[in-house]
């Protein structure tokens, strides 16, 4: 039994998540897991990146017991429907153990049993892609139809429709590489256009994190393509060194911005005085943290900045400055798991690049794939998520998936 059409079926279900605003990808990835246990097979000892991730999960749930926000494991009543896994952490590690379950089973599809798998797939990205340009066309009509005039539902529609952009994002790498590879000039320039056309559409929605994560993957293509022994590598150990410094990195470049009397557009400024905040939370508790979903408590607002709110309107003034997150992952990792979590994190992101191959024993479209979504899944990482949001992760355990469905796809001319 091949496992590749049932994780096509998956993905099938893709644009249909993004439409519900992205909640629906854990649910998903459980359910393309489950066909995977079937044919999965664990190695004879777990590999070193997945090792030090699960010890990653294991300290962040240790750190709830020392969490200001901890709100105990469950709540509800399984038989009553009304049954939620409330505890942060234990919803990381069924994600990472789904996650591990459907990577397995998608390593076991042997080389040529995914042709037709792998062309559902493509197509299901591209759907997805034509979902995002009509939000970008008929979203403001569609919007109070569903809607209604309730401004705060309208709210919730426009950020569904930031969260289907950002999915997208993470799979725009599967499909520009897999026709910038092609032979022909014409795919070659189908790629630049669909690029051009993602960039710009996520422009018109507002979707910064996902727009500056398609440009970043062009520059992670153009390393691949200059450095294509070391360079996917290097791409990887660069991240890692990022998380491991992030305090330092993001502190000294918001320093520097302010010295040089930089002020930041819109939302980046705000994320930035964010930032600052909790930079000095981390600095409260540098090697522990604060435990797990502690920023949730940090409700410091801008009317406790003076300087800060003379730059804004005064309805800023109760705002908090950390809303509800830091919108930086690494840097809550670092606020509330410490350096101890940090160093879990970086070690984990540096084993996986140094457990993969270098791009030239790859297939040129699958090295591009991969470098294209670590740069788009880094900014999201950076500008967009809390790094306990399950659905992000599951929707970057499904797009890891897709390329390694790609890459069992027999392609002779390439």
């Amino acid at each position: 039994m091949s496992y590749a059409p049932f994780l096509a079926a998956a993905y099938l279900l893709w644009p249909i998540m993004g439409l519900l605003g992205g909640q629906g990808y854990a649910p998903l990835l459980v359910l393309a897991a489950i066909p995977a246990i079937f044919v999965a097979r664990p190695g004879a000892k777990p590999a070193w990146y997945l090792l030090s991730a699960m010890a990653f999960v294991v300290w962040a749930i240790l750190s709830e017991y020392w969490s200001p926000a901890s709100r105990g494991i469950a709540t509800g009543n399984l038989l009553e429907g009304d049954f939620a896994v409330r505890s942060a952490g234990l919803r990381m590690a069924l994600t990472l153990a789904f996650g591990t379950i459907l990577i397995a089973g998608a390593l076991r599809i042997a080389n040529g049993r995914a042709q037709l798998s792998a062309r559902l797939t493509l197509g299901a990205f591209a759907l997805q892609g034509f979902l995002v340009i009509l939000s970008v066309i008929l979203g403001g009509q569609v919007l109070p139809l569903i809607y209604g005039d309730d401004p705060q539902r309208i709210g919730e529609g426009i950020q569904n429709i930031g969260r289907n952009a950002n999915a997208f994002a993470l799979v725009l790498p599967v499909l520009v590489a897999y026709l910038m590879v092609r032979p022909a000039m014409a795919w070659k320039g189908l790629a630049c256009l669909v690029t051009l056309v993602s960039v710009v559409a996520f422009a018109r929605i507002d979707a910064s994190a996902a727009m500056i994560g398609a440009v970043l993957m062009l520059a992670a293509f153009a390393i691949v393509r200059l450095y294509p022994r070391n360079g996917l590598r290097a791409l990887f150990l660069a991240v890692s060194g990022y998380v491991a410094l992030a305090p330092l990195l993001i502190g000294g470049l918001i320093f520097g911005l302010a010295k040089a009397g930089i002020s930041l557009p819109g939302s980046f400024q705000s994320r930035a005085w964010s930032w600052e905040v909790v930079i000095g939370k981390i600095q409260q508790a540098p090697v522990f943290g604060h435990g797990i979903e502690a920023s949730k408590t940090w409700r410091e607002t801008y009317a406790d900045h003076p300087d800060w709110l003379a730059q804004l309107p005064d309805f800023w003034a109760q705002y908090p400055v950390v809303p509800g997150h830091p919108h930086n992952m690494a840097l809550q990792i670092w606020g509330e798991t410490g350096a101890v979590g940090a160093a879990f994190a970086a070690l984990t992101i540096g084993l996986i690049g140094w457990r993969l191959p270098p791009a030239t024993e790859l297939r040129g479209d699958i090295g591009y794939a991969i470098a294209g979504m670590l740069a788009v899944a880094t900014c999201l990482f950076s500008f967009s998520y809390s790094v306990w949001n399950e659905a992000f992760w599951a929707s970057l355990v499904l797009a890891v998936g897709s390329i390694i469905l790609l890459s069992r796809r027999e392609r002779a001319s390439l």
